[in-house]
């Protein structure tokens, strides 16, 4: 096994370009390894070193020019990406990074399951990139974690960021060399070629997340920026049934033009446009996909569809059915549900995933249970304990005593882009068999609920038994769905001693939905802990609803905050809106530590929406452009 420590290769990139003596390069070399960096420099050398790396495995690029400002190193590449890289001091602590034989990242001795190297034709699209900061298992000492998608992080378990790893080099020799940038590394060859004005970089319109969407059997084309000689050649790679082809050109040619007709029916490819430029060849390339109105069609044509945190594909969930209006739900499965269909849940499950046919459709699923007495969906009954999953479905509760109960373990109940109808006088869902929900996700709905019958307090989530790990309200309006009426409700609940690992409720809207007043209430309604948020959501009420007992007039965002648990007010900034003839007093925490201050919310007499567009029975507004970014936008 071999390591290296990578800031070496950055540091030789960056001295190729000053002199070509080896002799000043080695003795460059040994000064750098001597210097120690600051925690920010090192995380971001590592990266930019791993960017580096990144193009001389890719083989498809070259270096265009380059310019140095101080120890400031800019980098053109022939795609037109641009590289900084920054000589400094630097640290003896990087995790170890090698490459299997068989092309894998090995990081901190630990073989991955990403490719390093290219394979059959395709490019290896994932850089590890590094950060350092606390391991809460290791007392919070600093250590190195890595993502391998640039969101979700891992801690290295061998990556202490503290003291010296002494990791061997990998790197044996740099040499610029017959126009090459050559990098040795344990007796193999990497070479970047180095030549002034080759490019090839793709400029096409409406990326997004480096997806370029186009209609299906609709011509569409984008620009490439190239620097053409005599002789140069361009040419397109793509399946066949995306029939592209490349613009005339010639000499002195600044840009061409790629066109393509895509099929009709549900596709992506990756398309790679080449430059040729005697023995040397520039490419870039851009991942592309045809829209589609329909999850059924992107299902079958082998589209990811993601559901909350998670993605679903024929692959990996296969034996999907489409149901038709009238059928009905029985037990575990891959559902999709027709266009405006009507279909009844009357068991429940361990697996069960429901999606709808088009996109943005809502056919309803109604929730009736086979069982005459309960009324309600057992989940976690059997094995296979995936869960539950929803995708733009409206899920319709009226003949429920609540909706949902859990026995076992599942490990998620997900809810994404759902109108959710909920019962009169009834829970949502009523978690009281003791079973175990890994994660809670709620994104992007419509929860509206009518007026109660009665004085108290309707529940959403209420954990009564069993124990829960991360539950996440984001982007979601709550609204009483009965004109001129309020409600006391609660979007969370536990029972005592109920353990909840983890709650993060933000960017929801909720309109006429006020807290219950008892002594321990709040629309969260749990002991805080640290590091939980509830945050930027915004409350609007024009109708006051009292309880008839408890603190009257009183309306809490959460229950209670233990004298233990760190407040951090910016995870708890909220917006609250309400008319001038309202009379409640608004409040963080119902229970606080002795000698807290600073727990009264302050409440805007004025409106968040813009003037008519508020319909707050069905949950719809538009908001002022000042107060973007706090509440739901649901497209």
């Amino acid at each position: 096994m071999r390591y290296y420590k990578s800031f070496i290769l950055f540091s030789l990139l960056a001295l190729v370009f000053v002199a070509c003596d080896t002799d000043d390069l080695e003795k460059d070399i040994d000064a750098l390894k001597d210097r120690v960096a600051s925690v920010e420099a090192q995380v971001q050398r590592l990266n930019d070193e791993m960017n580096i790396l990144r193009v001389a495995l890719d083989g498809n690029k070259t270096i265009t020019n380059y310019s140095i400002n101080g120890d400031t190193y800019t980098l053109t590449l022939s795609n037109g990406e641009t590289l900084t890289l920054t000589q400094g001091e630097v640290g003896d602590n990087y995790p170890s990074i090698d490459i299997s034989e068989d092309g894998y990242w090995v990081i901190a001795g630990n073989k991955t399951e990403w490719r390093a190297k290219a394979k059959d034709g395709e490019d290896a699209t994932i850089t590890p990139q590094f950060k350092i900061d606390e391991n809460p298992d290791a007392d919070g000492k600093k250590y190195w974690w890595v993502s391998y998608d640039d969101s979700t992080w891992k801690v290295l378990e061998n990556g202490l960021a503290e003291g010296e790893n002494n990791n061997p080099p990998l790197i044996n020799k740099v040499e610029v060399k017959d126009g090459y940038f050559n990098v040795t590394i344990g007796g193999q060859v990497y070479q970047i070629p180095v030549v002034e004005g080759l490019e090839c970089a793709i400029n096409a319109e409406g990326l997004v997340d480096g997806l370029w969407t186009i209609a299906g059997g609709v011509e569409a084309s984008f620009s490439v920026k190239v620097n053409l000689a005599d002789g140069d050649l361009v040419r397109v790679n793509a399946p066949a049934d995306w029939n592209a082809k490349v613009s005339e050109y010639s000499a002195g040619a600044t840009d061409v033009t790629i066109t393509l007709t895509p099929p009709i029916t549900p596709s992506e490819c990756i398309i790679v446009v080449e430059v040729t430029h005697g023995v040397n060849t520039a490419s870039d390339q851009i991942k592309a996909k045809t829209i589609s109105d329909s999850y059924w069609a992107e299902y079958q044509a082998g589209f990811d569809i993601k559901i909350g945190d998670v993605v679903i594909n024929k692959y990996d969930y296969s034996n999907a059915v489409l149901l038709q209006n009238g059928e009905k739900i029985s037990g575990d499965g891959v559902y999709f549900i027709a266009e405006n269909a009507s279909i009844d849940w009357t068991v429940g499950g361990s697996r069960v995933i429901v999606i709808s046919e088009k996109k943005r459709n809502t056919p309803s699923l109604n929730v009736v249970s086979a069982d005459p007495k309960n009324k309600y969906l057992v989940l976690g009954s059997n094995g296979n304990n995936i869960g539950i999953m929803l995708k733009d479905i409206k899920l319709k509760c009226e003949e429920t005593n609540y909706s949902f109960n859990v026995k076992n373990e599942i490990e998620r109940f997900t809810l994404d882009h759902c109108i959710i109808e909920m019962a009169k006088d009834k829970a949502f869902s009523y978690f009281s068999s003791g079973g175990t929900i890994n994660n809670i996700w709620v994104e992007s709905c419509h929860i509206s609920v009518p007026k109660s019958s009665g004085s108290g307090a309707i529940n959403f989530l209420n954990c009564n038994k069993g124990s829960y790990g991360n539950v996440t309200l984001y982007n979601n309006i709550f609204y009483c769905s009965t004109p001129d009426e309020s409600l006391l409700y609660l979007l969370i609940t536990a029972g005592d001693g109920i353990p909840v690992d983890n709650v993060n409720v933000e960017r929801n809207t909720v309109l006429n939905l006020l807290s219950n007043h008892g002594s321990s209430s709040g629309f969260v309604k749990l002991p805080i802990k640290d590091n939980w948020t509830v945050k930027d959501n915004l409350f609007w009420y024009d109708m006051d609803c009292l309880a008839t007992s408890g603190n009257k007039g009183q309306v809490t965002l959460m229950s209670t905050l233990p004298a233990d648990v760190s407040f951090n007010k910016a995870d708890f900034e909220n917006k609250v809106f309400a008319p001038e003839n309202t009379a409640l007093q608004w409040s963080y925490f119902r229970k606080v530590p002795e000698g807290f201050t600073g727990n009264a919310i302050t409440v805007s007499t004025e409106s968040p929406f813009v003037d008519g567009t508020l319909v707050d029975t069905e949950g719809k507004y538009t908001l002022k452009p000042e107060y973007q970014g706090i509440g739901a936008i649901i497209e």
